[in-house]
């Protein structure tokens, strides 16, 4: 099998980030919708994703996200060690998305339990098992989708989640078939829950060693939840490009595949054959020193931030995202005065291919 050309240069990235007919995302056999597609087949699916991601739907959904966060939060303990990606970040994305799909809350313990074993599986790749491993997700999400079919044939009040919206979806004038759904949310759920609560790890650690930045976050967190603070879409602005610039030092999404159509040769001058798997390093691309300078300076690494890609590609729920950490950072300041690293115990980082911390022992006071 060709190694990998792995491209860790800014520009080299971005360019092939966005050159989609030469760095191909079709790099498996399996069906990835639209994440593994190409060309028009892929804009007729991302168009799909994006009506259930819109600025509407996820504004709507924002009450829903603080709810959920102000419950995670408010039964957690002070004073003693806890760990904000166990304790917090995964258990607010599993309770947030089975609420935002219209999942029964009965099913978190069984995600949480999958998460665990995909991390595992994801430390020790195991071929046979790591495709156990997903037909069980798959399995998970054909239940859901049953449901919500079963729910409709019986007459039930319908209500408005992202599940049943995408029963309603079409592309190309026909219904999606049930395996596009599966794929669809098997990309929402199984991809992001694990992301989200290791997004969540890596900024309650930058919050809880950096005083200073934490006292202006919570400023800012403050004036939101309040409603007292003079511009709340600046607030909110600020508050968000902090949390980007938490990801962009320490980039959660490591690195995507892709796989040359043809022979390239990137911005810096990599020489890449026809056929070649390509790595696009976004957590080396984020601490490209050509592009970002050293030190948290939220403004002016904004506008080259990769955390949630660039290009055709890009992150549809990265405006979700945001909502989603927002909410948890929001109310976790909210209930506290102060957050600090746990004495005398070390945050543990994921093992490759996953970034951010397995574990980050903070202590709420």
């Amino acid at each position: 099998m060709t190694e990998p050309v792995r491209l860790v240069r800014h520009a080299d990235v971005m360019a092939a980030a966005q050159d989609a007919e030469t760095f191909s995302s079709r790099t498996s056999r399996h069906l990835h919708v639209p994440n593994g597609m190409d060309g028009e087949e892929h804009r007729a699916f991302r168009a799909v994703v994006d009506r259930q991601m819109t600025p509407a739907i996820v504004d709507g959904l924002q009450p829903l996200l603080d709810e959920v966060a102000a419950d995670v939060i408010g039964g957690l303990p002070h004073g003693v060690t806890i760990d904000a990606v166990g304790d917090i970040g995964e258990v607010f994305a599993v309770r947030a998305q089975c609420r935002w799909l219209g999942w029964p809350a009965e099913l978190e313990d069984e995600l949480r339990t999958w998460m665990a074993d995909n991390y595992a599986g994801a430390r020790r790749p195991d071929p046979e098992h790591n495709a156990a491993l997903a037909e069980r997700f798959d399995e998970i999400v054909i239940r859901q989708v049953d449901a919500h079919r079963a729910a409709r044939e019986s007459g039930d009040a319908v209500t408005d989640d992202a599940t049943h919206r995408l029963l309603d979806e079409r592309v190309e004038g026909r219904p999606l078939t049930d395996e596009e759904i599966v794929s669809i949310l098997r990309n929402w759920t199984a991809g992001d829950l694990g992301s989200l609560a290791r997004c969540i790890g890596v900024v309650v650690h930058r919050l809880a060693e950096r005083a200073r930045w934490q006292q202006r976050v919570r400023m800012l967190a403050n004036g939101i939840r309040t409603g007292k603070t003079p511009d709340a879409a600046a607030a909110r602005a600020e508050l968000d490009a902090i949390l980007g610039e938490c990801l962009r030092i320490d980039d959660p999404f490591v690195a995507n595949k892709r796989v040359t159509t043809c022979p390239a040769i990137t911005p810096s001058g990599v020489p890449i054959d026809a056929g070649t798997p390509v790595l696009l390093d976004w957590a080396a691309a984020n601490r490209d020193p050509e592009v970002f300078s050293d030190g948290f300076d939220p403004h002016a690494h904004a506008e080259h931030n990769l955390v949630f890609g660039i290009g055709p590609h890009v992150c549809p729920g990265r405006d979700l995202s945001y909502a989603e950490l927002r909410a948890v950072i929001i109310a976790l300041l909210g209930a506290t005065q102060f957050i600090e690293p746990a004495p005398g115990e070390a945050p543990v980082r994921h093992d490759a291919p996953l970034g951010g911390w397995e574990r980050m022992p903070v202590v709420l006071s």
